[in-house]
């Protein structure tokens, strides 16, 4: 079977996911799989509904399959989230990826990807001369391919989706993987589109607007639900006990986490002791780390996500758990089982290797931890199977 990949948060699934859902069927005449983020998101924080309920709308509305990227990628940088995902859809066989972009001129996207993918001398230098200028690694790195491509891009990296595409593409570079690109262009809901005058909005707009007390609806496909919210009590509850977590745990310790560098875990743990949730963020938060890195900073501890299961992640045999499919294609996934371990049930959760298991118990603990919280104490991972709709 063809696949055409879609990597994805759906947080909360709208009418722009719809859209684009729509448009990679018409470009590709392929069968859409999903590889989601669970139910913590790249930007270090509970995603806004819990990952099955957001499956089921992705299937309700186009998608054949849900598969959930696993939480050490899902809540990483840009580059660990599109290289766990091309990794997922590259071991299932896809042909395609198609992804929403600001600017759909997918040549200029490969070219700042191959760049980025051949990491010559000249663009390693540019690189490390703006990092030891204090320039954070973001913006250094937009100055290091403005400076190394021949071109003014700048614009073209100020927008977030194209950003997400290039990882993307340099992720297909790294992997060799023969998956084709699909852009489609966003050009009337972009990622911090405001406007309330037509059916699409930001997934963040939307978010805003529920905990604003206002009316989404217009903004949501008519058969998607919009409940099973993490709400502002449950974010609350999730903010204590990541302070929590910081505090009980010793600097040694916090060391050996993913992305803790530079002495970091000394400057968070002092930070800890000063009160609310946003004032050790604010007091941590800074050119070199921006608020979305410190927010993951922040949930690491909780997650235990470390240097070494990170490294793990990127040298095991990929697996996924099956959230989600059309019941008409429950066997769609079948033909892949030799490259990718396919999770449903407690028997798939056995039959993975000790390395895998240690990775996916990260997902295991970070449901246990989000259905907790939301007063789901009894849902389990392990024996909440695919959802077949």
């Amino acid at each position: 079977m063809n696949f055409c990949g879609i990597i994805s948060e759906f947080n909360p699934f709208h009418n722009g996911h719809k859209f684009i859902i729509e448009k990679a069927k018409e470009k590709t005449n392929c069968d859409i799989v999903c590889v989601m983020s669970g139910n913590f998101v790249q930007r270090g924080e509970a995603a806004f509904q819990d990952k099955f309920t957001r499956a089921e709308n992705a299937i309700k509305n186009g998608a054949t399959a849900v598969l959930e990227l696993p939480t050490i990628y899902a809540c990483s940088n840009a580059e660990n989230f599109a290289f766990g995902a091309i990794k997922i859809l590259k071991a299932i066989g896809a042909k395609f990826i198609a992804f929403g972009v600001e600017n759909a001129n997918i040549e200029i996207l490969e070219k700042i990807a191959k760049l980025k993918f051949e990491n010559s001398i000249e663009f390693q230098n540019s690189f490390k001369n703006e990092i030891e200028n204090g320039i954070n690694f973001n913006t250094a790195l937009k100055r290091a391919i403005v400076k190394n491509i021949g071109e003014d891009v700048t614009k073209i990296l100020e927008k977030p989706n194209n950003v997400l595409a290039i990882e993307y593409l340099t992720a297909i570079y790294k992997l060799n993987a023969k998956i084709k690109p699909v852009a489609i262009e966003r050009s009337d809901f972009g990622f911090n589109s405001k406007n309330e005058n037509n059916e699409f909005l930001s997934a963040g707009s939307i978010r805003e607007r529920f905990f604003e007390g206002k009316n989404i609806s217009k903004f949501i496909p008519k058969n998607a639900k919009i409940d099973c919210i993490f709400n502002e009590k449950s974010k609350n509850t999730l903010k204590t006990l990541q302070i929590l977590k910081i505090k009980q745990t010793p600097e040694k310790q916090l060391s050996k986490l993913y992305d803790y560098n530079e002495g970091i875990e000394f400057r968070i743990k002092k930070c800890a002791q000063l009160g609310s949730f946003e004032e050790i963020k604010n007091n941590i938060v800074s050119p070199r780390y921006r608020e979305n890195r410190v927010n993951k900073l922040m949930l690491y501890p909780l997650l235990e996500i470390s240097k070494h299961i990170e490294n793990l992640a990127r040298h095991t045999k990929p697996f996924a758990k099956v959230l989600a499919i059309d019941k008409n294609n429950k066997n769609l996934l079948k033909t892949s089982k030799t490259k990718i371990n396919l999770v449903s049930c407690t028997n798939d959760y056995n039959r993975l290797s000790s390395a895998q298991q240690k990775i996916i118990q990260i997902d295991l603990n970070s449901s246990e931890i989000y259905n907790t919280i939301c007063g789901n104490c009894l849902k389990n991972d392990k024996t909440k199977g695919t959802l077949f709709l």
